[in-house]
């Protein structure tokens, strides 16, 4: 009896340790929550994507299953993921669907820096790669040292003024409780809008106009369309107009998703600021600078 006891045990523990193994299947409703799974080494986990998951291009490979936040419940039930992991949800019900298909939903913030490492930590857990996690977490805190340190180098009262326009119709931009700001600061520069309570907020010509940014940066806007910033009515008189300091045409993504190429987005945002961008850039058409 006591033998049967133990190898029913054994066989219970084998059982145990095999689902433990199993790698999770995993959809991803957020463009940053894809580019990380993929980061670190785990894409194969990944068996559904929305349709803003776009990169890296093995991304382009998996079905869609949903916009950003917003799940196809049938197309999402055909993949049967353990975890439907995102950033952003339409609304409760979206949630209380998912679950009912016996999925589990993990609703992660992308706020600030801090954010993106518990992001990484967390999808180290639930994907069984701490180390990679733990290497991933390194590499970012140590940018952001670096960056910080060269920031730290320029007094403040020295720092150039950026207006960072998120989009044109209407004007929107970031204010301080961004990573986008945040961005800046690491950069060496100051937002325009780090006062404002809003994350993001639609300001005016004249407003703009008031706080005379030293540097005006417009990511939305095409390659080649600085001229155009430029001709605003009553622009002429601002300091990033006066100094030829307009750019466009810019990888938005770096930009606008917090993920594993926000350090690259700070590095030409550094870039711009202290302006180390060659004119004949502008031609490749990743970075802009009004002629």
């Amino acid at each position: 009896m006591r033998s049967v006891l133990v190898v029913i045990l054994i066989c219970l523990s084998m059982a145990a340790q095999a689902a433990s193994d199993r790698q999770p299947k995993v959809v991803s409703l957020s463009p940053s929550i894809t580019e990380i799974i993929f980061l670190l080494g785990k894409g194969d986990c990944l068996v559904g994507r929305s349709s803003y998951c776009d990169y890296p291009a093995e991304a382009k490979k998996l079905p869609v299953v949903g916009n950003f936040g917003v799940p196809f419940l049938e197309h999402l039930a055909s993949v049967k993921p353990d975890y439907v992991i995102t950033t952003k949800l339409k609304d409760k019900a979206s949630k209380q669907a998912m679950e009912s298909l016996g999925t589990k939903v993990i609703l992660l913030d992308d706020n600030c820096f801090d954010d993106y490492i518990k992001c990484v930590k967390m999808l180290g857990d639930i994907l069984n790669c701490p180390m990679s996690a733990n290497a991933e977490v390194w590499r970012f805190s140590k940018a952001l040292e670096n960056f910080k340190s060269m920031a730290d180098r320029v007094p403040a009262a020295s720092r150039p003024k950026v207006y960072i326009e998120v989009w044109h119709r209407p004007l929107l931009t970031c204010g301080g409780k961004t990573f986008i700001n945040d961005m800046i600061e690491y950069a060496g520069g100051i937002n325009i809008g780090r006062n404002e309570k809003s994350e993001y907020f639609p300001c005016s010509i004249e407003w703009i106009m008031q706080q005379n940014p030293d540097i005006i940066i417009c990511p939305a806007m095409g390659s080649g369309k600085s001229g155009e910033v430029a001709k605003r009515e009553g622009w002429q008189q601002i300091s990033a107009v006066k100094s030829n300091h307009i750019y466009t045409g810019i990888e938005q993504d770096k930009l606008y998703r917090l993920g594993p190429r926000t350090i690259d987005g700070i590095a030409i945002l550094r870039k711009y600021i202290f302006d180390d961008v060659k004119p004949e850039q502008s031609a490749a058409g990743s970075e802009g600078k009004a002629k």
